[in-house]
């Protein structure tokens, strides 16, 4: 079983890339293989809006899409995470949800069935609620499940202030957990 997490936050190492790494290694601690990728080391533009993807079932631009694409392909479990930049996710992952989702949209929703997923929003103060709701419309919206308690609220500014947010780090824990347990016992879905 294979989880991976995906960080929007361009500061590496920063507070998005701590509560997700906590996430994956409750998941590892259960027996999940895990791996972790930053949007910042991808080179990602935004959509174009030309709907080419409708017809192909893939995107014209030429860029890192196709292996974020297949990397979350091979997963069976997905955590997003993401700063709050203005109540929103950063621009990082909001090209990766445009992107990805869109495709996946063309091609009918099939690439996700079956898979699990979870959100993770970091914010100093307020934001976390809406970021957290933008990853979850998107997961939903490519065929994903989440499980009972599939979305984190992480609060911290400064590099490392997350490690603070003791309720935080725990529900980060819970959701590698429940994203394991879900996968774990999840029914099987046909590829159409």
């Amino acid at each position: 079983m294979y989880i991976l997490g995906v960080s929007g936050s361009p500061r590496v190492g920063g507070n998005t890339d701590l509560i997700l790494n906590e996430a994956l290694a409750a998941a590892k601690s259960k027996g999940a293989e895990v791996k972790l990728i930053r949007l910042s080391d991808y080179s990602l533009e935004p959509c174009n809006a030309c709907m080419t993807c409708f017809s192909t079932g893939k995107c014209v631009i030429k860029d890192d899409w196709q292996k974020l694409y297949d990397e979350l392909s091979s997963a069976d479990g997905i955590i997003l995470a993401s700063p709050s930049y203005f109540q929103g996710v950063t621009a990082q992952m909001k090209a990766f949800i445009d992107r990805i989702g869109f495709v996946a949209l063309a091609r009918k929703r099939t690439d996700f069935a079956g898979k699990v997923g979870g959100a993770i929003a970091v914010a100093r103060r307020s934001g976390v609620s809406s970021t957290c709701n933008q990853i979850m419309v998107f997961l939903t919206a490519v065929g994903m499940a989440i499980p009972s308690g599939g979305r984190v609220y992480a609060i911290g500014r400064e590099k490392g202030e997350v490690l603070k947010d003791q309720e935080g780090i725990q529900t980060a824990r819970q959701l590698g957990s429940a994203v394991f347990e879900a996968l774990k016992n999840r029914p099987t879905v046909a590829k159409v």
